[in-house]
């Protein structure tokens, strides 16, 4: 599950108590993950008293990395179901937000032999090439642990197959960061999908576009791809995992968050059986 807690769920965008906490553990119960991936984790660094209270509020321990923004992500997981073997944070101030790399066996299913590795991404959103360097860095720390993983959160940027969202009905300063460059003032907008090519030549899938394919019915794989975010009317949040996980992804969709946020959470499910044969791919 990925879930963009917005200032942390304490507060707004000017800094004022909006304490939407309760909201969103009510949102996480619900759908019980096993794996967590927030973004926006504001001052559980700084008090970890915030965390404390979080891992207790949704019975999931977190990781939480460094961030030059205070904006933390954090990767939390079901200890009954995976067990944490590293946490690896020395490229964190390499990207705006900060991310760290969650090295996990699969203890729910021991006949999965290779780690899964989960990154929380919150990337770049003033900059789709500053974005894209970052979701470089991201994958190539996924393949590190042995090559079978995930990266989820706010991506911030328009994936490859999506719909071209209204774009005059978004914030200008979200056009600029998220559009091509426009050198006539009558030229039509049109998404730079820089980040998410970037993660797919990395031999990443988009979990949202991979289960549309499998949709035979009319209109239902269009219902995968709508936005999540609630401003600017793209599918921000996302979820990419590694080629090797193809046959596990058995379901996405997206979770309303009402209030709580202004992100919708989303969801993924994996079937551990179809990881059996994944065999560790040689870090070089």
């Amino acid at each position: 599950m990925t879930l963009n807690f917005r200032y942390g769920g304490r507060a707004d965008a000017r800094g004022r108590p909006d304490d939407r906490w309760g909201d969103l553990v009510e949102i996480i119960r619900k759908v019980e993950p096993d794996l967590l991936l927030g973004q926006e984790a504001h001052g559980w660094a700084v008090d970890p008293r915030l965390q404390a209270d979080a891992e207790d509020d949704v019975g999931l321990r977190a990781h939480v990395a460094p961030s030059r923004s205070g904006a933390h992500t954090v990767v939390m997981h079901r200890t009954s179901t995976l067990r944490w073997r590293q946490w690896e944070t020395k490229y964190a101030h390499d990207t705006h937000h900060g991310f760290g790399v969650a090295v996990l066996d699969v203890l729910a299913d021991p006949e999965v032999q290779v780690p899964l590795t989960a990154i929380s991404a919150h990337l770049n959103p003033y900059s789709v090439l500053a974005a894209a360097q970052e979701a470089q860095l991201l994958a190539a720390r996924l393949y590190r642990y042995g090559g079978m993983g995930v990266i989820g959160g706010d991506i911030n940027h328009l994936p490859p197959g999506d719909p071209e969202p209204d774009w005059e009905s978004v914030p200008p300063y979200n056009r600029s960061s998220r559009c091509q460059r426009r050198y006539l003032p009558d030229q039509e907008w049109c998404a730079d999908r820089e980040v998410g090519f970037t993660l797919a030549d990395a031999g990443l899938l988009d979990v949202a576009a991979l289960i549309a394919t499998r949709q035979p019915a009319p209109g239902t794989a269009e219902e995968l791809l709508v936005p999540t975010g609630h401003h600017g009317g793209v599918r921000t949040d996302q979820i990419w995992v590694t080629d090797n996980m193809t046959e596990a992804v058995c379901d996405y969709r997206r979770v309303g968050t009402g209030q709580a946020s202004d992100h919708d959470a989303t969801l993924t499910t994996i079937q551990t059986t179809a990881l059996h044969h994944v065999e560790a791919r040689e870090w070089t």
